[in-house]
């Protein structure tokens, strides 16, 4: 009875986060894709890199992020569309998500985080290895 209680917590906390990612503008404003690995045995650790596409050019990004309630080791390629974004110095920050993920071999996932600045990012993962995840998550995003 208790962990159901958890579980019905745990999914109302995500769908709060995620309808705090709700994008205002339609079109992206850039697009960010990254290589991360991830390794949780109930708190968890995700760390990569990628690009992030803003007005014409591509610039370097890092990845530093936690979660909880995640089990497993995975490697993710993500792709995300980036909302809300006026200036390349708002796209520094911590991520709070709302994450959904499973991987037994392969496997996909979606994340809607928003950060101090209000930027929006949706992410979508493709994963290969095992990973369960259905958590709140925060993740660090710098451009380099």
């Amino acid at each position: 009875m208790r962990s159901a209680g958890l579980c019905v917590t745990l999914i109302i906390g995500i769908l709060g986060l995620s309808s705090l990612a709700h994008a205002e503008d339609p079109k992206p404003d850039a697009i960010l894709t990254l290589t991360q690995t991830s390794v949780a045995l109930v708190v968890g650790y995700t760390w990569g890199s990628g690009t992030l596409s803003y007005e014409g050019k591509i610039q370097r990004v890092e990845v530093d992020g936690f979660s909880v309630l995640a089990l497993g080791v995975a490697q993710a390629e993500a792709t995300g569309e980036v909302f809300n974004l006026k200036k390349l110095e708002d796209f520094n920050g911590t991520y709070m998500a709302a994450s959904a993920e499973l991987t037994l071999a392969a496997g996909a996932g979606a994340t809607a985080m928003r950060n101090q600045n209000g930027v929006v990012i949706n992410l979508y993962t493709s994963t290969k290895g095992l990973n369960v995840k259905l958590a709140p998550e925060g993740m660090t995003l710098t451009v380099k």
